[in-house]
């Protein structure tokens, strides 16, 4: 870099060549009078490096000079007396000063005691004979650093530049040295903050390493870097497991990021000179790595990310970097101290020699855990065999803790020792003892030490988490683990390791979940709230302002909100102002433009904030909802929206903001387009799932018009009292109105009370005869009985509202672990509320006349009636002539009678404006304004009313004749001409709002609307080109212009009309060639040639000039007419084209909202149309002025009671709706994932039949080769292997259901071939045996269904049912898992089709017979505890029971009781059938429901639906819902005391149990062999080819 230029580009600031820097001698006082500044001392300016973030402006060019200031990234800084930058000045490095010959070494008689050679020390050493011993303190002396920059490996691509600083070695054993070091990583390099530090030790020397080993070191050890964000220390030298680990960051596609600090010996490296510094000013130094002079020491390795060179001033000298390294690693682990807990580190062991088994001692007695890898060689393999030869025992510390130490016995010993010599030859055997000694000390570490070998079934990177979580030193070691799960992201590690060994508190649940949300991890806040976090408890507002404080600053509403807390402060943008929860409600309110009504800005809340932050919040999901959307966190806002109170509102707000928070977006000057998308991407989420949620409730209770009704309907006090469909429009959320539940409601309101029958012609006739024609044409609907014929309604209000409090309750707790839904009667309507009566004749008039649809004729036919008269005004009437009395009783007036009626029209449409604006959702009447000029509509109407009445004054300062004059200047009457013209064309165009409601003319509007924009910007095009071309032809064809027109303003005028209409006609045809003629002729000629005549047009174009100019004009013509009138006029139908097919498929949707918001405005609008509505406005202000004066006199009329039964109702029937959708959305995606399953293996099949004709293709063109016996007849079958790629076969039906006889009777069914099982196939002759069992036809006990359906029979099918007997309540769920099945008759159909018998059977119910089926699995293991494997896939086994009764295994289960959830029938089950539960003591059995209800958590349902089980008939059948819960590790249910039930036979007649490997073909029980095929699928398990049972069902079809 030239001298000339003071700026650098790099970090290392100001870098100067290393030159001796002389101190300047003080000066004397007589030079200190006479030096600028007088007796002032000398001043040093420091200079201090300003973070980027913090750069200010650049000083002026005068202060810019060199000699006083120095650039540090942008930001000029006075230049320190030594100019020297500030590694120079605070990092150095040791050198050796005294040359002493070293009398050890003998090789080298020339070498200094220091390991240097004599012309390897720095000059000016001093050479002393007489000093026989050298000693570090006194021959080794500290010097300015000079070594330091970037590393450019010449053998490299140079891309990857490590930066490096030669350091001393006592660095880190001062405070100030240490504080220089950390300066150093944190500012000067600009490292991130560390979540976890990694340090790898061992083999220094190239070793051989099992490639699979190495494989999954270098992968698992860079994903676990990398998803920790963690820092690996190595010794940096390109040998041995430095070079291992420097390939493993680097050979990934985030190796880059990962920081990896080599500590590397200075005094080792090979070609160090390449790295000091010389006199030029470089920056990044050449380093090569192939060839030195110097055969000692090593390279340093190319991968590495920083490099710190310790240096003691000792050369050729391994180790000396050891201390500095312990010293570094701990000061950081200290550094990043988050309370209690430290930062993280572990120490990997890879190969190594005797060392590193003492360097991995020191780490583990730190409390630092250790990670052994077992195959690697010398060291490692030695402690991996000392572990695996030890036996665990229990001890106790120092402090009295008990602890697990591994001890040796002596067989085991002499075995250890035999593998220390192999791995060791050449050991001394003192050396031996140490390792045994040091070894043994280790193996009390037990908790710190963790061995992984190659066998392991864990991926290297979960090993290495799982050893911190294992070995963590901090005392409280759970929450410290789960910290670090959820800091690293990894849910595994909590869900496997963690969770299943530790029981928080409450305080400590709600400190992991606050981590949890603040670090926008969604699967770890499942996590907390599963572990039962009370939301209620934990969310108060102090912590909600708490966790706005958090939010990042990326996120679009950060600056808002800053703005916001600032308020305009210069004083509070230096000091950040915290966030309040009043800047939230501010803010909410602003994006949902008034909509919602923020508690966090009511007055009460204003006034006590303080002492509102302790409170919980009543519904915390929902404002977490609002949360995670702010913070933009789509997955955590989805995960608090499963649980909202109100899921379809939450949902549309989410959704608002969300488009909000793209519109800002979009709005910045630098735009993130990717962002935008991102967050219009998630706005549509979350209005698909208010959708979703209420299509499920309209479809769910379409035959419960009142509860869906009242859904949408519901005024939510949180939202200004608005309803749902209210609230969709303000949120535009268009899709959500066009669906068919509010289009629905929406024309129950249309028509109020009248019957949806009645035809449009006839309830406008019934409109024309008034009071008359809706009493004697008219049906209506009957109302809601709201009168309480006891006179207990208060009390049974609250009766109610209690009971759906303890629903509520039940849904939130009540739920399974494995993921169902519980089913409640929030659904039922209460009696009192569903009872209905007719309307009274004064109640059919009311209705009637404030129907919305009356409402509308009505304003439409007085809205002709007004144009016509209009019309009228204009055309045919004539003004009253000389004030002459005519008998009329506006005879005298300058007004006629029809323009008074005019006025009153209009004067009466200002109110309902006003009122328009005045209803607009906004608070600020600068944003109801708004809003009410965005629709085009309304802008018509204020313009409309605008000139009507100017016209109107206009007429009033005329003549009172008036008459319009066509000839002369321009006056009044002219004006109030226009005026009304103008008025009566706006009122027009205002015609067409009148056809939105028309589901044909409607879309059709909304297309007009947006086209409208493409011919605007048409329109732009063309005057362009109108422009272009007009004044080009005005100045050929007048070039003489100027002369004719001398400075008139009128003629001006006229020349700019002539340019402007010239194009214009051209446009539609008119080309006015004889006109051009003349005007060119005119244009050419002097003024005395067209007063002589003598210029004449022949002339005109004989003349160059002329005739130049015609022709001109001529091709200026064609140019233009090509362009406009072919080009462009193509062009807009192409756009229009184009346009009407892209809006043909939301123009519907959009004319959906449009009529739902005309038919709110009808809803509202006065009964009496224009003009008498002036009569209803005048009486509205009147009684508003009273009710103003009279204050708290009157209970405003806007004052309504919440009902809050309604709102818990609603509530529950939300959360039920959301719970049926979102297993909708499962069974929805499970079966396109097995229909992308079943294309992927119709591919492998076809390329395995490809790979398989292949060979027979090539031996058919040698010569033909004998066929395998049975070749043709026997199927080509897929090996084993190919398991895990086939796709779980189709469940057979109706096989077991069609078997006869039927179970424990003699009864045959009727015989029915495969194909005619469907109910869709017709089948006359089917005769199906009536049977059910007369042990339960009359059994009455445990609410079985009586033996016969009649009329009188209380059975509701497709619903969960509740009926009281004996005072209780029971719920009795007689849903399919299937959908809907067919009631015929009053009696159930089987939905998967006929089984040749009717009636029960032996079941206890009608229709559905819900069972829960457990299956308990675990890894097949040989008896040395490996896991046994077949193909490459391990093998499950399962519990299973065998049932006598059909002389086939099972899986243990049973029958769903009544008023039961899954959850305890699953543990009831399993514990009766294969634990003998029932013959135990009672204290066991409640032992064994707490382990079970322990183990029980985690379960993953495989199977829910239909059983093909023997006891079905075509009247009553079996579901199930078989669970699957897995022991990992073999240890859990291994407890179990497996026992079958001697001597007790229920119901399900099991008398065996035990584990069964699946290992071959398995004949069970029903449909639970296809159960165990899902369960291996799931489970990435060994899954035998199975071949069907053939069965007497499946030989009737072969006759047989």
């Amino acid at each position: 870099m030239s001298k000339t230029s003071p700026h650098l580009t790099s970090k290392y600031e100001d870098i100067t060549p290393l030159t001796p820097v002389e101190t300047p001698r003080p000066m004397s006082a007589d030079a200190r009078k006479k030096a600028p500044g007088g007796n002032k001392p000398p001043q040093v300016q420091v200079s201090m490096t300003m973070p980027k973030s913090r750069v200010g402006p650049r000083p002026s060019s005068k202060m810019s000079n060199r000699k006083k200031f120095i650039d540090f990234g942008g930001f000029m800084m006075k230049k320190p007396k030594t100019d020297q930058p500030w590694i120079q000045r605070n990092i150095p490095y040791k050198i050796c000063h005294t040359f002493v010959l070293d009398p050890k070494n003998k090789k080298d008689e020339k070498a200094c005691s220091c390991g240097a050679e004599e012309e390897e020390h720095e000059p000016g050493y001093t050479k002393d004979a007489a000093i026989v011993e050298w000693n570090p303190s006194l021959h080794v002396r500290k010097h300015n650093g000079s070594c330091f920059g970037k590393i450019k490996f010449v053998e490299e691509d140079g891309t990857h530049q490590p930066d490096y600083v030669r350091i001393s070695d006592d660095m880190m054993s001062r405070k100030s040295g240490s504080m220089r070091v950390m300066e150093l990583l944190e500012t000067r390099w600009r490292l991130p903050r560390p979540n976890l530090i990694i340090s790898v030790t061992g083999g220094a020397q190239d070793f051989q390493c099992p490639p699979e080993l190495e494989k999954r070191f270098k992968r698992g050890l860079a994903k676990a870097a990398k998803s920790t964000d963690a820092w690996i220390f190595t010794g940096g030298t390109n040998t041995g497991v430095m070079k291992l680990v420097g390939e493993a960051v680097r050979g990934t596609s985030f190796g880059s990021q990962i920081v990896t600090i080599g500590v590397t010996t200075w005094g080792i490296i090979k070609n160090r000179e390449q790295l000091s510094v010389t006199n030029d000013r470089k920056i990044v130094r050449d380093y090569e790595t192939k060839e030195s002079k110097i055969r000692r020491g090593a390279f340093l390795d190319p991968n590495h990310t920083h490099f710190l060179l310790v240096d003691d001033g000792t050369q050729y000298k391994y180790g000396r970097e050891i201390k500095f390294r312990a010293l570094l690693e701990q000061k950081l682990s200290e550094r990043y101290r988050e309370g209690n807990f430290t930062l993280p580190q572990i120490c990997i062991l890879v190969e190594g020699g005797p060392n590193s088994i003492k360097t991995l001692l020191e780490t583990v007695k730190l409390g630092n855990p250790g990670l052994v890898i077992a195959g690697s060689g010398r060291s490692a393999d030695v402690l991996a065999e000392a572990y695996r030869l030890s036996t665990p025992e229990e001890a106790f510390n120092k402090d009295g803790e008990k602890i697990t130490i591994r001890v040796l016995s002596e067989s085991s010993t002499e075995e250890l020792n035999v593998v220390v010599s192999k791995k060791f030859p050449n050991m001394k055997p003192e050396d031996k003892d140490k390792i045994h000694r040091e070894i043994i000390e280790l193996l009390n570490y037990d908790k710190l030490l963790t061995i992984y070998e190659l066998n392991d079934s864990k991926e290297f990177d979960l090993a290495l988490l799982a050893a911190l979580i294992r070995g963590n030193k901090d005392g409280t070691s759970s929450l410290a683990s789960m910290k670090l799960a959820i800091t690293w992201d990894r849910p595994n590690l909590a869900d496997s390791l963690i969770l299943p060994n530790s029981k928080f508190s409450e305080k400590e649940k709600s400190d992991l979940l606050r981590i949890a949300i603040i670090e926008d991890k969604p699967i770890f806040i499942k996590m907390m709230l599963d572990q039962g976090v009370d939301m209620k408890h934990f969310l108060t507002h102090g912590m909600l302002a708490g966790l706005y404080n958090e939010i990042d600053k990326s996120v679009v509403c950060y600056k808002k909100l800053r703005k916001m807390s600032e308020g305009g402060s210069a004083s509070a943008k230096k000091i950040k102002t915290k966030l309040s929860l009043i800047h939230i409600g501010m803010m909410m309110e602003e994006i949902l433009e008034g909509t919602y009504q923020s508690h966090f800005c009511s007055k009460e809340f204003r006034q006590n904030e303080d002492d509102m932050l302790s409170r919980p919040f009543e519904n915390p999901y929902d404002v977490m909802v609002f949360y995670a959307v702010f913070v933009e966190s789509q997955e955590m806002a989805k995960l608090f929206w499963e649980r909202s109170r109100t899921p379809i509102a939450t949902g549309l707000i989410a959704c608002k903001i969300l488009r909000y928070l793209a519109e800002t977006q979009k709005n910045r000057l630098k735009r993130d387009d990717e962002n935008e998308k991102k967050l219009l991407i998630c706005a549509d989420e979350f209005e698909a799932l208010s959708v979703g949620v209420m299509n499920q409730t309209f479809k769910d209770r379409n035959h419960q018009k009142e509860l869906w009704l009242e859904v949408l309907q519901i005024k939510h006090r949180s939202l200004g009292n608005l309803d749902l469909v209210q609230l969709a429009c303000t949120t535009e959320a268009c899709n959500f109105i066009a669906q068919g539940a509010v289009q629905t409601l929406l024309s129950d309101i249309w028509l109020g009370q009248i019957h949806a029958a009645q035809h449009w012609i006839k309830i406008f006739i019934a409109a024309c005869i008034p009071f008359i024609g809706p009493l004697a044409l008219m049906r209506f609907t009957k109302i809601s009985d709201g009168t309480d014929p006891d006179g207990d309604g208060q009390n049974k209000t609250k009766e109610v509202q209690v009971q759906l409090e303890e629903k509520d309750t039940e849904l939130e707790l009540a739920t399974l672990e494995n993921g169902q839904e519980v089913e409640t009667d929030a659904g039922q309507i209460p009696e009192e509320m569903t009872r209905k009566r007719k309307l009274t004749a004064w109640e059919k008039v009311w209705y009637f006349y404030s129907a919305p649809m009356v409402k509308f004729q009505y304003y439409v036919v007085s809205y002709l009636v007004f144009l016509g008269i209009f019309i009228y005004t204009l055309i045919f009437a004539r003004p009253n002539s000389n004030n002459a009395d005519t008998g009329d009783w506006m005879s005298g007036s300058r007004y006629s009678g029809f323009e008074v009626y005019l006025l009153l029209y209009v004067l009466s449409t200002i109110p309902i404006e006003i009122i328009q604006i005045v209803d607009e959702v906004p608070k600020t009447f600068r944003m109801k304004l708004w809003r009410y000029m965005q629709d085009l509509f309304n802008i018509l109407d204020v313009l409309g009313i605008i000139c009507f009445l100017a016209g109107f004054i206009v007429k009033a300062f005329g003549e009172p004749s008036f008459q319009v004059p066509v000839s002369g200047e321009l006056d009044l009457r002219n004006a109030h001409h226009i005026l009304m013209i103008v008025s009566f064309l706006t009122y027009c165009v205002r015609l067409i709002q009148m056809f939105r409601m028309n589901s044909n003319m409607g879309p059709k509007i909304i297309m007009i609307q947006k086209m409208m924009i493409d011919l605007f910007f048409f329109i732009f095009l063309m005057i362009v080109f109108l422009i272009g071309y007009g004044v080009c032809a005005q100045a050929l064809m007048n070039p003489n212009q100027g002369m004719h027109n001398a400075n008139s303003l009128k003629s001006n005028g006229s020349i700019v009309w002539e340019i402007i209409k010239r194009p214009y006609l051209h446009v539609f045809g008119e080309l006015d060639l004889d006109g051009m003629h003349d005007e060119l002729q005119r244009g050419h000629c002097t003024s005395e040639g067209l007063e002589n005549d003598s210029c004449t047009l022949e002339t005109i174009q004989h003349d160059p000039i002329g005739q130049f100019h015609y022709y001109l004009v001529m091709c200026l013509l064609f140019v233009y007419l090509m362009f406009v009138n072919i080009l462009l006029i193509n062009l807009l139908i192409a756009i229009f084209s184009k346009s009407y097919e892209d809006i043909q498929a939301d123009s519907d949707i959009v004319w959906k909202v449009q009529r739902s918001q005309m038919i709110q405005e009808y809803k509202e609008i006065p009964i009496c149309p224009q003009p008498f509505s002036l009569i209803y406005h005048l009486f509205t202000f009147i009684r508003f002025i009273f009710r103003s004066c009279m204050g708290s006199c009157t209970k405003n009329a806007g004052d309504e009671e919440v009902d809050e039964t309604a709102i818990y109702r609603v509530s529950m029937i939300e959360a039920e709706s959301r719970e049926e959708y979102q297993s909708k959305m499962e069974e929805d995606e499970e079966i396109s994932a097995s229909s992308a399953y079943k294309d992927l293996k119709s591919e492998l099949e076809a390329i395995k039949t490809m790979v398989r004709q292949a060979p027979a293709a090539a031996s058919s063109s040698v010569g033909p080769s004998p066929a395998p016996p049975n070749s043709i007849d026997t199927p080509l079958r897929p090996p084993p292997t190919a398991s895990k790629l086939t796709r779980i076969k189709p469940m057979r039906v109706h096989m077991d259901s069609r078997i006869s006889p039927y179970p424990n009777s003699d009864i045959k069914r009727f015989k029915i071939p495969d194909n005619k099982v469907s109910w869709l196939v017709r089948y006359p002759e089917y005769a199906p045996v009536d049977y059910t069992s007369p042990d339960i036809a009359d059994l009455t006990s445990d609410l079985v269904d009586p033996g016969e359906i009649t009329l009188k029979t209380n059975i509701q099918f497709n619903k969960v049912n509740y009926s009281t007997v004996n005072n209780k309540r029971w719920t009795i769920d007689r849903t399919s898992h299937h959908g809907v099945y067919n009631v015929v008759d009053g009696i159930p159909q089987n939905p998967k089709g006929r089984t040749g018998m009717i009636g029960r059977g032996c079941l206890k119910r009608w229709g559905p017979n819900h069972a829960a089926d457990t299956v308990v699995t675990r890894w097949h293991r040989n008896k040395q505890g490996e896991i046994v494997k077949i193909d490459g896939l391990p093998v499950l086994e399962f519990v299973a029971i065998f049932r006598p009764s059909f002389n086939e295994w099972a899986i243990p289960g049973g029958r769903v009781k009544p008023n039961e959830r899954i959850f305890e029938t699953i543990k009831r089950e399993f514990s009766e059938e294969a634990l003998a539960n029932l013959s135990r003591p009672a204290a066991e059995q409640a032992s064994i429901l707490e382990m079970l209800s322990e183990h029980f958590k985690l379960g993953i349902t495989v199977y829910k639906g239909y059983v093909d089980d023997r006891r079905n008939t075509d009247n009553a059948w079996i579901e199930t819902i078989a669970v699957n819960y897995h022991d990992s590790t073999g240890k859990s249910f291994s407890k179990f005391p497996l026992q079958s039930r001697a001597g007790q036979v229920t119901e399900s007649g099991s008398v065996g149990v035990q584990w069964i490997p699946i290992d071959h073909n398995l004949d069970l029980f029903a449909n639970h062999e296809w159960i165990i095929e899902k369960v291996c699928y799931h489970r990435d398990a060994y899954n035998p080819i199975k071949e069907p049972k053939r069965k007497e069902s499946e030989l009737w079809m072969t006759g047989v």
